[in-house]
């Protein structure tokens, strides 16, 4: 998949409200938290999203529940994410459209990710990923933009290529998007493309930079199988490609200038 390709494939992830049965599945257990709240938590999300995106109850999708501490307080908050790959197979087929959507791994509105804010006790409007629902996304937890809480790394499929979108929490409650970058591509191909995503110390301020190196996939054979249950392998291997520090008034990552010139040229 090219870059200018999916030029950002509508921007990729859009905070929006839309118009939630489920599979749910707590992927972390913090010490000290009761199954009770736990199964609350479940229940009220599956109500809430299915209300918000306005999911039939007879429609089969995923939901899972990430458990992290997420912003600076001592209250547990939690990530939600919904993918519904039954929809978008039943939407091309409706639409006549099964072998072109097949052919554009289903790419659209069927993944999304929402906040809960423990302290607030509030579950956020859905955040889309327009992405190939072939495979649910991805969630990590790492602090970038402030040793004191965790940002949110989302990582997403399009078509055979891999992409991360980096989430951190302002003023206490407000979670922002404030990075988004390719980390493989052309995956089933005699040439992948692979982009490590490193942290590194600003010596100017807090928040850790971004840098992104150019690299290979260990051990890559392009008979991967199905390209969205397939995870590459990515180390360190070759040169620094991009680097990007965060501006603290847009709360957005910037490049730095010198590695403008690594961007790719416009058509």
């Amino acid at each position: 998949m090219k870059l200018v390709e999916i030029s950002l494939i509508c921007l990729l992830l859009v905070t929006s409200s839309c118009g939630g049965e489920t599979t749910t599945e707590s992927t972390k257990n913090v010490e000290g938290t009761k199954e009770k709240s736990n199964e609350s938590l479940d229940a009220r999300a599956r109500r809430e999203i299915m209300a918000s995106l306005a999911i039939p109850v007879n429609e089969k999708f995923s939901m899972r529940i990430y458990r992290e501490y997420i912003n600076a307080d001592t209250i547990e908050d939690a990530i939600i994410t919904i993918n519904r790959m039954e929809y978008a197979m039943d939407e091309a087929i409706k639409n006549n459209r099964q072998a072109k959507a097949a052919e554009l791994g289903f790419t659209g509105n069927y993944n999304y990710m929402f906040y809960y804010d423990g302290a607030l006790d509030r579950i956020s409007n859905p955040i889309f990923a327009p992405s190939s629902p072939g495979r649910e996304l991805d969630i990590e937890f790492k602090p970038v933009v402030a040793p004191t809480r965790k940002d949110v790394i989302v990582g997403y499929r399009i078509r055979n290529s891999g992409w991360k979108s980096y989430f951190s929490v302002f003023n206490d409650h407000d979670m922002m998007m404030v990075f988004q970058w390719k980390s493989f591509d052309f995956i089933g191909e005699d040439q992948p493309e692979a982009l490590l995503h490193a942290y590194e110390e600003n010596p100017n301020q807090v928040p850790m930079d971004i840098a992104i190196y150019s690299s290979e996939i260990d051990s890559y054979t392009k008979n991967v199988g199905d390209v969205y249950k397939y995870i590459p392998s990515i180390t360190k291997k070759k040169e620094l490609k991009f680097k990007f520090f965060l501006d603290p008034v847009a709360k957005k990552y910037r490049l730095y200038p010198e590695f403008a010139k690594n961007l790719p040229k416009k058509i």
